[in-house]
């Protein structure tokens, strides 16, 4: 046989056509051997060859050979027809579950394979050393070649695995967020294709700003990120188990940790939490990189309605209008001390406040000549210490 040309860039290009009619009688026999062959040593495929199992690796294995024969006999052919076909079974080791390791050890197999038999061809051919060189040159350019495309279709079955399940996990999430009437079988149906099991109990924790990327977080934790304002779901949270987690993950952003409530409750623990977050950006709450709800919900309670809040402060206080801010400043702390102290003796509230008990029992007498015997009545009571605190909220300066 005449030498083949030199300096091609894939080597079947450099193979004289007439190789193709020695191998093409081959195919059968070599596609059995190797089928034997692969079952015998990639464990993976030591199954009965049957149903897509068994169609797809003869498919797969007698394609390999004809498209490799048809290289050498017309190198341009159109080719993206047998590409594929192994994409599709890089795809399909994806949905059986398996890694790609199984199908290039196949490959490996198949390949060893092809060569020892066509080594055999080119000797009863008569092969020239160089075409036989280029041969054995051509069987594992073709492998590496058709190894490559099924990486890409096990790639691509990943990819839009993962775009799937993170658009369940994203419609799972607006679900449960929602304030309209939900469907509990729809949650439940997208909580089985986002593989995330339902909790009795979760809570939200609302972020002070869009933290980017993220590292990656327990398939467990559900996010939105791209929010304005985003957030996390975290089923059954328990402080002391989470809290590692969620530090590493927010790395020194503010965030609050809403209440633990019933999952179909769960919007409740983000309305809860963003309104704590606000309350962190008023100054009502000092700011640090993780707040629980759990310690601030007297906050919570009294400013779940800031204008209702102001107009309860402004009516309770209206007794101090004329006077000085200094003067209403420490009437007000005073009457604060007085109402959240155990017994309301001017010792104590003098310790509360760090001042002289005489000064204390002066600015009492003030503040009975202001409001008499209400000062008795535990509803005034009540109503003043909430309009108080409220105030120091509102102010910042609690």
């Amino acid at each position: 046989m005449p030498d083949p040309a030199q300096g091609d860039n894939l080597p079947w290009e450099a193979l004289p056509a007439s190789v193709a009619s020695w191998l093409r009688p081959e195919i059968p026999r070599v596609a059995a051997e190797m089928i034997d062959t692969i079952r015998s040593e990639v464990p993976a495929y030591n199954r009965p060859l049957e149903g897509a199992f068994g169609v797809g690796l003869r498919l797969g294995v007698e394609q390999a050979l004809r498209q490799f024969v048809e290289l050498i006999d017309n190198p341009d052919s159109p080719q993206e027809h047998n590409a594929k076909i192994y994409r599709r079974l890089g795809r399909g080791e994806w949905y059986e579950g398996r890694s790609l390791d199984a199908l290039q050890a196949a490959y490996r197999v198949g390949a060893r394979v092809a060569w020892r038999q066509y080594a055999n061809v080119a000797r009863r051919a008569g092969f020239s050393a160089d075409v036989t060189g280029i041969l054995a040159e051509a069987v594992f350019t073709h492998i590496n070649d058709i190894a490559a495309e099924s990486v890409k279709g096990y790639a691509d079955a990943q990819a839009a695995a993962a775009t799937t399940w993170q658009r369940s996990r994203e419609r799972l999430l607006a679900q449960l967020m929602s304030a309209a009437p939900v469907s509990w079988t729809t949650v439940e149906d997208l909580a089985r294709h986002a593989k995330w099991s339902l909790p009795g109990t979760a809570a939200c924790v609302a972020i002070d700003e869009a933290p980017g990327e993220l590292p990656t977080l327990p398939h467990t934790i559900l996010a939105s990120m791209d929010d304005t304002e985003p957030y996390l779901l975290v089923p059954e949270p328990d402080a002391q188990r989470h809290e590692t987690t969620l530090r590493r993950v927010l790395r020194e952003r503010t965030a609050v940790v809403g209440l633990t409530v019933p999952i179909a409750d769960v919007r409740y623990s983000l309305l809860w939490a963003r309104q704590t977050l606000q309350l962190v950006h008023n100054g009502a709450i000092p700011r640090k990189p993780l707040i629980y709800c759990t310690e601030h919900l007297s906050d919570l309670l009294l400013l779940n309605d800031e204008r209702l809040a102001q107009q309860v402060s402004d009516r309770t206080m209206q007794a101090f209008k004329d006077m000085t801010p200094m003067q209403r400043e420490r009437l007000e702390s005073t009457l604060l001390a007085w109402l959240t102290s155990t017994g309301r003796s001017a010792p104590e509230v003098a310790t509360l406040l760090g001042i002289h008990p005489q000064t204390v029992r002066y600015r009492m007498h003030q503040l009975t000549q202001l409001f008499g015997d209400r000062l008795n009545d535990p509803d005034f009571r009540f109503e003043t210490e909430a309009a108080l605190r409220a105030r120091a909220l509102l102010n910042g300066t609690s």
